[in-house]
């Protein structure tokens, strides 16, 4: 059999892999988030209210405040592409910066309607996977983690997760937090370096939605909520802000 030439090789094996095409670009401009997109999730939640009272958008920046209203009602917010927009199989990515106080946790992740519907692990890839790119806590001083949850979550023994800590203070700065995934696993990056891989976790096939939250517990695994709350909003240091989202599907 004749070889091929270097050149059309070349161009043979690139013609075969999966090629990553763009399907959201959204820099918040403007002073509202496209509807088209984006919906403010309404309701209790934990020990909190998600209300668009916690949710700006100005100067480019999609910004999420957890406060606590004068009669001790603490707000929340909850951003998400459900039943808008999703991927099957892709990447996802946003460049973020916080400041979360004791009793907050805020997260950038993505989720599936479907999720759990097997019934079993095994079945996750059909079902979806809770994918948290990144989480963090008042408790993990600007650090955070990524993790993956797969199969049912009450189940005793088919609830699956895996997860990786980052430590390093970096919730001050704007850093871009990503991850990739196919049917080989998942890789996570920060500021374009893949950080974390995972290959136990079935990849999902399923339709993945975004979610940009923050969530609080009067006391729970992240820490304790100050017993004044977090202050009105214009004095709340307890913030999630976002310059960007980006999406690829295959």
């Amino acid at each position: 059999m004749r070889a091929l030439p270097a050149l059309c090789l070349a161009a043979s094996l690139a013609a075969a892999e999966p090629v990553l095409r763009p399907v959201l670009d959204d820099d918040f401009g403007g002073d509202v988030l496209d509807p088209k997109v984006w919906t403010i999730e309404t309701g209790k939640r934990r020990d909190s209210l998600n209300s668009p009272k916690a949710v700006d958008v100005q100067d480019g920046v999609l910004r999420i405040t957890t406060w606590t209203e004068a009669d001790g009602t603490t707000y929340c917010g909850f951003v998400t592409t459900r039943r808008k927009f999703s991927l099957k199989q892709g990447k996802a990515e946003a460049r973020c910066r916080f400041s979360v106080q004791p009793g907050t946790q805020i997260a950038f992740w993505s989720q599936s309607p479907t999720y759990g519907k097997s019934g079993t692990a095994a079945g996750a890839a059909a079902d979806g996977v809770e994918m948290d790119i990144l989480e963090t806590t008042g408790l993990k001083n600007g650090g955070y983690q990524s993790a993956l949850h797969w199969g049912p979550y009450k189940h005793p023994t088919e609830k699956k997760s895996s997860s990786t800590q980052q430590p390093a203070p970096v919730g001050g700065e704007w850093h871009d937090y990503g991850v990739e995934w196919d049917d080989s696993g998942y890789r996570f990056s920060f500021d374009g370096k893949v950080v974390w891989t995972d290959a136990k976790c079935p990849g999902s096939k399923a339709p993945q939605f975004l979610l940009l939250t923050s969530e609080s517990n009067i006391k729970g695994w992240n820490g304790e909520r100050p017993k004044e709350g977090y202050g009105l909003k214009a004095a709340s240091r307890n913030t999630f802000e976002v310059d960007r989202v980006r999406a690829w599907t295959r």
